[in-house]
């Protein structure tokens, strides 16, 4: 087992850290995440309060993300050839402070409400991941293609198609990264960046969401985004197979 990857999975398994309010789990809300081959084995729970998002609600993501492949410094999260390629999935918790008492992602009249589910996907890449990794303002380009809605079981869905900005970048170029980032992810590789991709490229991805009210202003959420390439969209169709079994019964 390689430094990096070890020191991958010492940082998701400690987490949340101490003193993250983890309301999913002190409401009793389960959030599994299966681990398919080529994941990296280890589930994060990352909490962000609405002081900190500067968005009406608190936050849990809880995500596992391409495994560290055999010599690299870095997970698949940063390989451009690889389906894992700028892939997280797992499951969102939101608690709403919506002034009108509602749980995110629903309207007034209790209608689901695509837009607001994807404020917490284009923030979760743009700022909490991509930003975090050290990705300037001016290239958080997440923007959305196409959503089509519909429904399993007692689950709103979502086959969404978006361009996201990418993971990738060189080191020197990094704005003010947040280092314990580096810890979970490991180091990207710059010479994948050799034959000209810019750091933080904008990438097409395609994948799947599913939500519903899981309690008081509360919103569950579950799903996953990954290239749309015919080997991510493999990869993907591989991870939602996973995931309905523990969500949709």
């Amino acid at each position: 087992m390689g430094l990096q990857r070890e020191l991958a999975l010492l940082a998701m398994r400690g987490t949340p850290l101490p003193g993250r309010d983890d309301f999913l789990t002190h409401a009793g809300v389960a959030t599994p995440v299966p681990t398919v081959p080529g994941s990296l084995g280890e589930v994060a729970r990352e909490c962000f309060d609405a002081f900190k998002l500067k968005h009406p609600f608190d936050l849990v993501v809880v995500f596992t993300l391409g495994d560290f492949p055999a010599g690299a410094s870095g997970s698949s999260y940063f390989d451009p050839e690889s389906p894992w390629y700028n892939v997280f999935y797992g499951a969102y918790g939101i608690r709403s402070y919506k002034a009108d008492g509602g749980a995110w992602g629903f309207t007034t009249q209790g209608h689901p409400d695509i837009n607001e589910m994807l404020q917490v996907v284009r923030l979760d890449y743009d700022y909490l991941t991509a930003g975090e990794l050290g990705c300037p303002p001016a290239r958080m380009c997440f923007q959305t293609l196409s959503v089509e809605l519909g429904r399993e079981g007692d689950w709103h869905t979502a086959d969404v198609t978006c361009v996201v900005p990418s993971g990738l970048h060189r080191l020197a170029e990094a704005q003010a990264p947040d280092l314990t980032y580096y810890a979970a992810f490991g180091l990207p590789d710059a010479r994948h960046l050799d034959a000209g991709r810019p750091s933080y490229e904008p990438v097409r991805m395609r994948g799947h969401l599913a939500w519903k009210p899981v309690g008081e202003r509360l919103t569950l959420a579950w799903g996953g985004l990954f290239p749309d390439t015919p080997e991510g969209q493999a990869l993907r169709l591989r991870v939602r197979a996973a995931q309905v079994p523990l969500y949709v019964r």
